[in-house]
C-alpha cells in the first residue's frame, strides 16, 4: 500500500515537473508565444488601418493619389513598423513580473529597430520600383539615426506609461488612448518639427499626413497591447469556466 501511494505520489510530482523539463515549453513560454502572435495580428490590422486613414487624408484633403507602387511601399512600412515595434513592447510587458522596467527598456530597444526595419523595406522597394519606372525619387529627409533615436525614447516612455496604468483599476481602454495620445503628441510634435526644418520647401500635402501618423499610431499601438490583454483574459476565464 505505502508503495502504491508512493508511485503516486512520484507521478504527480512528474506531472508537476512536467512544464519544466527541455524536452517541453514551460506554461509561460506558451502563454509568451500566444500573447505574441495575438498582438503580431492586431498590429498588422493595425498597420493596414494607419494605412487607410494616411489614404483618406491625402486624397481627401490635397486630392494626391499615390501610385500603385508608392502604396505598396507605404503599407509594407507600417506593418513592419506596427508588427515590430508592438510585438516589442508585449514582449516586455509579458517576460518579466516587474512589467515596468521592462516594458520601457523594450520599448526603448524595439522602437529603433523596427524604424530601420521598416525604413529599409520601404526604401527598398521604391528602389525597386524606380528602377522599373513605377515610382519617383526621393526627397529630403531627418537623419535616420536621429529619427532613430527620438521613436526609442518616445516608445520607451510609452512602454513605461502603458506599463503603470495597467497596473491601476483605472487603466482602462480611456487611459490607454490618453497615454497613446500624449505621447504622440509630444514626440510627433517634436518630429513634425524635425521633418519641417529638413525640407527645402514644407508642403502641407506631406506634413498632415505626417502629423495624423505620428499622433495616432501610438495611440494604436497601445490599444493593440490594451486588446491582448483583455481577450487573453477573457479566453482565460472562458477555459476556467469550461473547467
Amino acid at each position: 500500500m505505502e508503495k502504491e501511494q508512493q508511485q503516486v505520489t512520484g507521478g504527480e510530482r512528474v506531472a508537476e515537473n512536467a512544464g519544466s523539463r527541455p524536452g517541453g515549453p514551460t506554461v509561460e513560454e506558451a502563454g509568451l508565444g500566444v500573447r505574441l502572435l495575438r498582438v503580431a495580428w492586431v498590429a498588422i490590422l493595425l498597420g493596414f488601418a494607419m494605412e487607410a486613414v494616411l489614404l483618406l487624408v491625402a486624397t481627401g484633403f490635397f486630392g494626391s493619389i499615390p501610385s500603385l507602387g508608392q502604396l505598396v511601399a507605404d503599407l509594407l512600412k507600417n506593418v513592419s513598423w506596427s508588427v515590430v515595434v508592438c510585438s516589442g513592447l508585449a514582449l516586455g510587458q509579458t517576460i518579466s513580473r516587474i512589467k515596468v522596467p521592462a516594458m520601457g527598456v523594450l520599448g526603448l530597444l524595439a522602437a529603433p529597430l523596427a524604424f530601420e526595419v521598416a525604413r529599409v523595406l520601404h526604401k527598398g522597394t521604391l528602389q525597386a520600383l524606380v528602377a522599373t519606372g513605377d515610382a519617383s525619387g526621393g526627397s529630403a529627409e531627418v537623419s535616420p539615426v536621429l529619427l532613430a533615436l527620438v521613436k526609442g525614447i518616445e516608445y520607451g516612455c510609452l512602454g513605461l506609461a502603458v506599463a503603470w496604468i495597467g497596473g491601476r483599476p483605472w487603466g482602462g481602454l480611456l487611459a490607454h488612448v490618453g497615454v497613446g495620445l500624449a505621447a504622440g503628441v509630444v514626440f510627433g510634435g517634436v518630429i513634425l518639427a524635425m521633418t519641417s526644418a529638413a525640407m527645402p520647401q514644407p508642403s502641407g500635402a506631406r506634413l498632415v499626413p505626417l502629423a495624423v501618423n505620428e499622433v495616432l499610431f501610438p495611440v494604436g499601438c497601445a490599444l493593440v497591447l490594451f486588446s491582448a490583454g483583455a481577450l487573453g483574459q477573457k479566453l482565460s476565464g472562458r477555459e476556467q469556466d469550461a473547467s
